[in-house]
């Protein structure tokens, strides 16, 4: 049970890393209002976490109206990680964000909101964390933990996010969202017994690439945040 727990807060130094460090060192100069923000976003993706499962049970319903059975077909299987897992999530983390950055006294910029958007996606992913925890093992923490899949999500979402406001043209929302949404369902869809079962264990294979590419998310954020920025991600954009 130590060993759990242990494994389990080692996971969330990732975590906790990039909350503090965009919270509190990228964004210069400081600005009271920008981390009462970052805090809101955070509290807010903790309560996604909890919005989500309304609206996943809408689509599960839906599913079994279709007569889509996540555990007899690989159609059931995509239908569960694309639609009611993959798709709802997203939507309501994307939404939260949007309600963050209306609620924010800050004036905020393409940065910014790239950080609100992570911030959003961090306190999501702490929550689904202690959930997905019960039943776990220590390397199963540390994978999600040092991968940090929706953060990367939460900064592939927010680029483009930012990129809207900034060019005014809404439909780059769209392009971050779909990237992120068949990323996030493809992930879980090669996890799926059902898949494996049908098509063997190299379909894991997929999903083990996927986890590949949120390590590599991760560092490119890092970096992103690190080095010196184009001034259109430092113009305020209200």
């Amino acid at each position: 049970m130590i060993v759990l727990v242990l494994a389990f807060l080692a996971s969330q130094i990732p975590l906790a890393f990039m909350f503090f460090w965009m919270r509190d060192k990228v964004r210069q100069p400081q600005d009271e209002a920008f981390k009462n923000t970052c805090n809101n976003a955070f509290v807010k993706g903790l309560l996604s976490t909890l919005a989500v499962l309304p609206i996943s049970g809408v689509f599960a319903l839906l599913g079994r109206f279709m007569n889509l059975s996540r555990d007899t077909s690989v159609l059931g299987a995509a239908y569960q990680t694309f639609i009611v897992l993959a798709f709802a999530e997203e939507l309501i983390k994307v939404g939260m964000c949007y309600m963050v950055m209306k609620k924010s006294e800050c004036k905020y910029t393409w940065q910014d909101i790239i950080i609100f958007m992570v911030t959003v996606a961090l306190g999501f992913e702490l929550l689904e964390s202690i959930i997905y925890a019960v039943g776990s093992g220590p390397i199963h923490m540390i994978v999600r933990g040092v991968t940090l899949m929706h953060g990367g999500y939460g900064f592939i979402e927010g680029w483009f996010m930012g990129k809207a406001a900034y060019t005014k043209k809404k439909w780059y929302v769209v392009i971050g969202f779909v990237i992120c949404w068949l990323m996030h369902g493809a992930y879980d869809f090669g996890l799926s017994p059902i898949l494996s079962a049908t098509y063997g264990d190299n379909t894991a294979i997929l999903s083990v690439s996927l986890a590949l590419i949120a390590l590599v998310t991760f560092a490119v954020m890092i970096i992103f945040f690190a080095r010196k920025k184009k001034p259109q991600y430092l113009e305020p954009l209200r």
